[in-house]
């Protein structure tokens, strides 16, 4: 095995490194190599996210001897394709992947009457347990065995959820996306807000979840391969076009990995022996009203919440429609593919438009009048003198030291004075069309028009070769975009648009009974991108200089160039930067081989996942200018500034007070992931199954093609600057360090340099995952289950990016050297010393000095997580099935985010109080010795002198130093109940209530903490209840009441349904920060009763709540969350009404009424948690938009 190991290493290691060398390989071993590289490439992988069913079992006679030999056949129903296997000599035989669907099984030995189990539920990743006992006579005879489909899951130890189709498709969902209803399982928390999820565009909600202890660590998978990018879902099917949905919370599989939560499993359908369809419709178009407000809103202006608060009626419109269609392969005359090939197409069109206002956004801006256009801002003068404008241009210095200014008189610029490049830009404002305050603000309401269009595409081909060799191909695209329109100017318009597609080929081949491969490759791209309508945008139209491009144009990424932004103190902000791109290939491919001997069935099996990433973040190509009150306010430079003006009138000055420019560098990163792994089911006995195995992971560390990234930090050697630094520091050293102790030591360290290997860190390759499982039927109605695993999180470029500081340039703009005496940058003329470029790697350890670096850290292990469960899964009448399971969780290995560049826990006060004398020490300003040193010019460090708590750290070269260490824990224990009634009576049910604490220790309360805190999660929530179901009304033919009607009668009785689902959470954890408490804990929290949106908690518990007894420069003693402090929690419930029209038996038209929120409860954001705020307390915010919706839907099927 060690060999086994060693020789995958050698494979999975393509960054290499100039120092690493290998011993040659035998003769025997480069063979190895190449038939595993060969049969690495004939297949595919992901097989660990298999979405087919198994059915196994045992044969015996009537004395319950095993029966060798016996040919069991499943004929599946939809299709009439034919699988069989062939029992051993212990009686056993397996039938796996096996498509979800409803199956004939039928096992037939010599000597003996052919069973017949007719329409037995295969269910996704089923691995279901059907024993047949023959009874003697003649082979033309048969028996048919009664039974419905076994409920109980006795052949694993595996617990999750299972939805069909018809769940996925008619409970009420916003926006129809399958992903939303894994919400249903038991042990998935959600962190989202009620009303924001659902959104088909909104691809996270997938995977960014909390599955027993693990938070963003699922996989989405469709049709057994990975459909994802950057740890979300890549591509959200259709739900019409879906067979069914696991989610699998537990899976003690060896076969299952890459993926630390949950593995959420969508299995397609496949095409049909006839020819069926759907097509529908669903729209909502409505205004708010009193119907669909939410009860509390915020009022910034009378108070923190005010009630049905309707200023502006909000529009939306969403429709959504598209058509699948399931049919065999047929030409007339050249194919009859009925029984053998089949294809499935599915379309789905998305379009929502908001124009969101009062409620749900904001549109109420601030524009400059006309008269402020010119420069004339007398109407402000005239409702106060503190609204005086200042002419930056008459500084002169004060004998206190003061910097003193003229007014315009009369508060008017002259026009001779007006900057010609800031008349044009304050020429696209609009002009203002509402009335507003009396010095102008919000005197402009255009509410947020918001359209987003998406297109899904999927195409699915199956053809059976034969009884044993079956092959599938499949194929999606999917296309989005969004144009977010503020002020009506493309200055202020945001586009997105994301382009994805993916491909799965799959093929599984039967070599004899008990000998079965299964290969696979699978492709996924996801393609987002920020655009701006403004690209390309030529900055001489607005009068700047051909200089000022041409330094643009030398540092690159025109690509990003748009409408500069200016931000003006007050008023709207014009531009948005210049967006971003990320490109995201996944390769996986891999196989397994299925042997069945005696009482075993033992997979064996390797994946290997490429995963490559490219993108860059613009920024602020075009430079970013920042018009405040710094040098227009008076008369005196600490004058405090006006309401409103003083930034206005800066711009119009063509006198910027700040703002940047950006170069920065593209990034192209890869990744591997490599996994064998050894699996056996080994049915003990009849009423006994046990799952052993063994997975071996390994993830390559990411590499960047042109190793533009830090890698690691130097703890050891001086850093070059340190010469200069220590000779200044000798002539003004502090107390507290003697010129001798001293040091600057440590640097960064860069991927490819010096020797230096590719890779962000060092291999991990000891990540071996046991797994094992237990499930014990005690009797026809009772399993109880138990299993142990290890499950490793991934660490790759799907989590991970380049970390470029270093060789992206910012250049800011420094208008004045002397606080405003002097000016040496205009809008004109923003960088009259040109634009930084990135030095990159080439300064070496003197790289990126005034910053804050977060190097990698060299060992950086994959985090695991160790699982457990012990759960009773009991069938009742009715086809009711329950399950009580303990789930527990043990996070290990989890990455911590330490500073490295504390000032010292010494010099911190201890004190509950506020520590004056210490505050006093640490931020008096003492002489820096890095001034004057040229690689820290434009940092803080450039400065002539330093705060003493900055000079006091242990590497003061930098203003941070953070590395994530493998020091974190977590420990999740939960009780999980579930009820499920599969279809009877005409009703379809299933509840699940989670009761759970999760604990972590992943942060440091202080710098200068030995251990991270132990605290509870912020993704703890204790309880969670969620129900869902479909019920058919007892009307109409075939049901209890008038199942004799006919024509108007039966149209009009018959065919009703109720559907809906309701969820209930708990709220999030709540803290104080750094505050000071005086009183005791449990006062804080309120009786629900008592607890309202102006008071969420008890402010007065003990809170210093007096600003300037704030607590600074000290160790934090009060915890980080409470567990009886929360915010508001889920409370969900969406209803369905839905009616079905029966045409020719072959066509049904439903038409349904949905309601989301239906009882339009708002949920609360997080009340202000700052005792020293004078909102402390209160909740000034609805999380989503909390209102109720309305959506009406047709759908024909056929």
């Amino acid at each position: 095995m060690k060999r086994f190991i060693a020789l995958f290493q050698t494979l999975s290691d393509p960054a290499g490194s100039a120092r690493e060398t290998r011993p040659p390989l035998t003769a025997g071993a480069r063979r190895l190599k190449l038939h595993l590289a060969v049969a690495m490439l004939a297949c595919a992988p992901a097989l660990a996210q298999e979405s087919r069913g198994t059915i196994a079992g045992m044969i015996s006679d009537p004395s319950g001897a095993a029966v060798a030999g016996a040919r069991v056949k499943a004929v599946n129903l939809a299709t009439n394709a034919v699988v069989e296997a062939v029992s051993n000599e212990r009686g056993a035989y397996e039938i796996p992947y096996l498509l979800p669907g409803v199956y004939r099984v039928t096992a037939e030995a010599q000597g003996f009457k052919t069973a017949v189990r007719e329409r037995i539920e295969l269910r996704v990743a089923d691995r279901m347990l059907l024993d047949f006992k023959l009874e003697l006579g003649a082979l033309a005879e048969s028996v048919t065995v009664t039974g419905e489909t076994p409920l109980l899951e006795a052949g694993t130890a595996s617990v999750g959820l299972v939805l069909n189709t018809r769940q996925l498709t008619e409970l009420p969902t916003v926006g129809g996306q399958p992903w939303y209803l894994q919400r249903l399982t038991p042990g998935v928390l959600a962190d989202y807000s009620q009303g924001a999820a659902g959104n088909p565009m909104d691809l996270g909600q997938a995977t960014d979840n909390i599955v027993n202890g693990t938070r963003n660590a699922s996989e989405a998978s469709v049709d057994g391969s990975p459909a994802m990018s950057r740890r979300q879902a890549a591509f959200s099917p259709p739900a019409d076009l879906v067979q069914e949905m696991k989610v699998h919370t537990a899976s003690f599989d060896a076969s299952i990995g890459h993926a630390a939560g949950a593995l959420i499993s969508v299995s397609m359908k496949s095409g049909t022996n006839e020819f069926h369809g759907t097509g529908f419709m669903n729209y909502s178009r409505w205004r708010a009203t009193a119907w669909f407000t939410n009860n509390y809103i915020y009022n910034p202006a009378t108070g923190p919440i005010e009630e049905k608060k309707r200023v502006i009626k909000d529009l939306w419109r969403h429709e959504r429609w598209g058509p699948t269609i399931t049919a065999p392969v047929y030409l007339p005359k050249l194919y009859d593919g009925r029984n053998r090939t089949f294809w499935s197409f599915g379309y789905e069109g998305l379009y929502i438009h908001r124009i969101q206002g009062g409620l749900f956004g904001t549109g109420t801006y601030t524009v400059p009048t006309s008269l402020e256009k010119r420069g004339d801002f007398s109407a402000l003068l005239a409702l106060s003198s503190s609204y005086q404008i200042y002419d930056p241009f008459t500084a002169v210095l004060t004998p206190t030291g003061r910097i003193q200014r003229q007014p315009f008189p009369g508060n008017l610029i002259p026009a001779s004075r007006l900057d010609p490049i800031a008349q044009k830009i304050v020429s696209i404002y609009p002009e203002p069309n509402q009335a507003g305050t009396a010095d102008g603000r919000n005197n402009f309401y255009r509410p947020t028009d918001l359209e987003r269009h998406n297109r899904t595409l999927v195409h699915r081909l199956d053809h059976n070769i034969t009884s044993g060799h079956r092959l599938f191909v499949r194929w999606n695209n999917h296309q989005y975009d969004d144009t977010n329109i503020g002020l009506p100017t493309p200055a202020t318009t945001t586009l997105t648009d994301t382009t994805g597609w993916g491909a799965v080929v799959d093929d599984v081949y039967t070599f004899s009974a008990r000998l079965l491969l299964n290969a696979r490759y699978g492709l996924s791209y996801f393609n987002p991108r920020a655009l701006r309508p403004t690209t390309g945008f030529d900055l001489t139209s607005l009068g700047f200089p051909q200089t000022l491009a041409r330094q643009i144009a030398e540092g690159g990424n025109l690509a990003g160039l748009a409408f500069p932004i200016i931000s003006v103190d007050g008023y709207a902000q014009l531009g948005n930067g210049g967006g971003s791109t990320t490109k995201t290939v996944y390769h996986t491919l891999g196989a397994t081989v299925t042997t069945v001997a005696s009482a075993h069935s033992v997979k064996t099996g390797a994946e290997f996942r490429l995963m490559r990433e490219t993108g860059i973040n613009y920024g602020n190509v075009a430079p970013q200018f920042n018009f405040s009150s710094t040098y227009t306010k008076g008369p005196l430079d600490s004058s405090p500034a006006a309401p409103i003006g003083q930034g206005l009138a800066s711009l119009l000055l063509g006198l910027p007070t700040g703002g940047d420019a950006a170069s920065n560098a593209s990034r192209a990163e890869q990744s591997t992931y490599w996994a064998l792994f050894l699996h056996d089911d080994w049915r003990v006995s009849r009423w006994l199954t046990v799952s052993l195995g063994m997975r071996w992971e390994y993830e390559g560390p990411p590499t960047e093609r042109y190793n533009r990234s830090i890698r690691r930090f130097d703890f050891q050697t001086p850093n070059p600057v340190a010469p200069q630094v220590k000779a200044n520091y000798w002539k003004n050293p502090i107390a507290e360090i003697p010129p001798e102790r001293f040091n600057v030591v440590g640097g960064l360290v860069f991927p490819g340099v010096a020797g230096e290997p590719r890779r962000f860190w060092d291999p991990d390759r000891n990540n071996l995952a046991p797994r094992v499982g237990l499930a014990l039927q005690v009797n026809n109605k009772t399993v109880i289950r138990s299993g142990y695993g290890i499950f490793y999180d991934t660490v790759g470029t799907d989590r991970t990016d380049a970390r470029q500081g270093p060789f992206n340039a910012t250049t800011n703009i420094l208008p004045s050297n002397d606080g405003g005496l002097t000016f040496q940058a205009s809008l004109a003329n923003p960088f009259p010393n040109g634009m930084k470029r990135a030095l990159g790697s080439s300064p070496g350890l003197a790289s990126y000095l005034g910053m804050g670096p977060s190097p990698f850290n060299r060992k950086t292990p994959n985090p695991y997580m160790q699982r457990w469960l012990l759960s009773v899964q009991r069938e009742l009448p009715a086809r009711v099935v329950i399950e009580v399971a303990y789930v527990g969780n043990r996070g290990t290995k989890l990455a911590a985010n330490r500073q490295y560049s504390a000032t010292p826990a010494e010099y911190l006060s201890r004190s509950p109080e506020r520590d004056q004398a210490t505050i006093d020490f640490l931020s008096q300003q003492v002489p820096n010795p890095f001034y004057g040193v040229p690689e820290v010019e434009g940092t803080f460090l450039a400065s002539k002198t330093i705060t003493r708590a900055n000079l006091l750290k242990t590497y003061p070269q930098y203003s941070s130093l953070t590395i994530d260490i493998p020091d974190g824990f977590s420990w999740f224990h939960s009780l999980q109940t579930s009820v499920e009634k599969r279809m009877s009576a005409g009703l379809v049910f299933q509840a699940a209530w989670t009761y759970s604490k999760f604990m972590q220790a992943i942060t440091f309360k202080n710098d200068t903490d030995l251990r991270p805190e132990r605290v509870i999660s912020e993704n703890d929530y204790p309880h969670r209840f969620v129900v869902s179901a479909i019920y058919e009304l007892p009307f109409g033919r075939a049901k209890r009441f008038l199942s004799a009607a006919k024509g108007p009668l039966e149209w009009l009785a018959g065919g009703w349904q109720l559907r809906g689902y309701y969820e209930g959470q708990s709220g999030q954890a709540l803290g104080f920060g750094n505050a000071i408490f005086r009183g005791v804990l449990s006062d804080i929290p309120l009786p629900v009763p008592q607890r309202k949106p102006e008071r969420w908690f008890n402010v007065d518990a003990g809170f210093e709540r007096d600003v300037r007894k704030a607590l600074a420069y000290n160790i934090i003693g009060l915890s980080t969350r409470f567990n009886n402090v929360r915010r508001d929690g889920i409370n969900n419930f969406n209803v369905a009404l839905a009616k079905n029209f029966r045409f020719r038996e072959r066509y049904v038209l439903e038409y349904q009424f949905e309601t989301f929120n239906t009882l339009n409860h708002a949920q609360f954001g997080n009340p202000n948690t700052t005792p020293t705020s004078s909102a402390f307390g209160t909740v000034t915010s609805v999380l989503g938009h909390g209102a109720r919706e309305i959506n009406m839907a047709l759908k024909l099927t056929f």
